[in-house]
C-alpha cells in the first residue's frame, strides 16, 4: 500500500463517521445503546500459513475487544470498535519441504480501530426466530498497527527497520513498508439473549487487508552480502536463515523469489461475543448542555 492511497481512505473513514452522527438522530422507535466484550483467537493468513491456500490459517493467539453501538433502524447499527491481538506464522508447521526449508518466521502485536455496522439477517430469513437467534451479516473498516518481528539470538527483532526484502539499500527502488493499514472485515455474528439486557454470541469476521507485510515477507531476497555490508549482519540472517544455505555461499538465494506479492495478507477473529443493551425510548442519542 502507497502513501498516497491513505488519504482517500482517510476522508472515507470521515465520511462514515459524519454518516454515523447523521444516523444517530434519525428518530426509529425502539433504539438502543449496547456495548459488547469479544474474546478469542486471532489468525493470520499470508505467505508463512502452514499451506499455500487461502483458507489457510497461522497459529492462532488470543485476543480481545470492546465495541459500542447504536442501532440505528430495527435490521442495522453502527458501531465503533477496538481490538488488541497478536499474529504469527512460522515455516517450520508448512508441509512443503521447501517452505520448509526457507525457515522463516515472524509475531506481531496488532491494534485495530474500526467502524462498522450490523446488519439482521432474521428481517430476511424470518424462521431464525423460532431459535431465539439472531443472526447479522458485519460489514466495516478497520485502521491496524502492526509491527512483524522474529526470535533472533535471545530476544525478538522489529523487522521493518532492517529491510529484510532490501527496503533499506540504495538505488534498489523499493522502499520500507508503512506499520499502519486498513482492513475490511466481513463476516457474520450469532446472538441469543440470555437475560433481559444481557445477550451472548459467536462472531466469524475475516478481514482483508491492503498489505503484504504482515509477516515482513512479499516478494524476492536482496543481494545478500550488499544488505549485509549496509545493514550488518542481524539483518542479512533474518533476511535469509534458509537451512539449506551453504556456509561458504550464504548469497546464493539472492535475488530468488522469497514470498507471493500477487496476493495481500488477511487476518481473522473468531470468538465470544458478551452484549449489554441499553433502552433509549426517545430515539435519540445523548445531548450533553454546556457545562455538565
Amino acid at each position: 500500500m502507497t502513501d498516497k492511497t491513505i488519504p482517500k481512505i482517510e476522508i472515507l473513514s470521515v465520511l462514515v463517521a459524519m454518516l454515523c452522527l447523521v444516523l444517530c438522530y434519525v428518530p426509529v422507535q425502539g433504539q438502543m445503546f449496547h456495548a459488547r466484550l469479544h474474546t478469542g483467537t486471532m489468525y493470520y493468513q499470508g505467505d508463512l500459513a502452514p499451506r499455500p491456500l487461502s483458507i489457510s490459517f497461522g497459529p492462532g493467539n488470543l485476543s480481545w475487544g470492546v465495541s459500542t453501538g447504536y442501532n440505528v433502524t430495527p435490521w442495522a447499527s453502527i458501531n465503533t470498535r477496538f481490538m488488541i491481538g497478536r499474529l504469527a506464522g512460522d515455516d517450520s508447521f508448512a508441509e512443503d519441504p521447501g517452505r520448509k526449508s526457507r525457515n522463516l518466521s515472524f509475531y506481531s502485536p496488532l491494534y485495530e480501530y474500526g467502524v462498522y455496522t450490523d446488519l439482521n439477517v432474521n428481517k430476511l430469513w424470518k424462521s431464525l426466530d423460532k431459535y431465539k437467534l439472531r443472526m447479522y451479516l458485519h460489514l466495516g473498516v478497520s485502521a491496524f498497527r502492526f509491527n512483524p518481528q522474529a526470535w533472533y539470538q535471545g530476544q525478538y527483532v522489529e523487522l521493518q527497520p532492517l529491510g529484510t526484502e532490501g527496503q533499506t539499500i540504495p538505488g534498489t527502488g523499493k522502499k520500507p513498508y508503512n506499520l499502519t493499514n486498513w482492513s475490511r472485515p466481513m463476516g457474520l455474528l450469532i446472538e441469543f439473549d440470555v437475560a433481559k439486557r444481557w445477550s451472548l454470541g459467536l462472531e466469524a469476521v475475516p478481514r482483508k487487508t491492503w498489505t503484504d507485510y504482515l509477516d515482513d515477507v512479499s516478494t524476492t531476497y536482496p543481494d545478500y552480502n550488499t544488505l549485509k555490508f549496509e545493514r550488518g549482519a542481524e539483518s542479512a540472517e533474518l533476511s535469509d536463515p534458509s537451512l539449506a544455505k551453504p556456509e561458504d555461499n550464504p548469497a546464493i538465494n539472492s535475488g530468488k523469489q522469497r514470498g507471493n506479492a500477487k496476493t495481500k495478507d488477511w487476518y481473522s477473529f473468531f470468538g465470544l461475543i458478551l452484549t449489554f443493551k441499553l433502552d433509549n425510548p426517545k430515539g435519540k442519542c445523548p445531548s450533553y448542555s454546556a457545562g455538565k
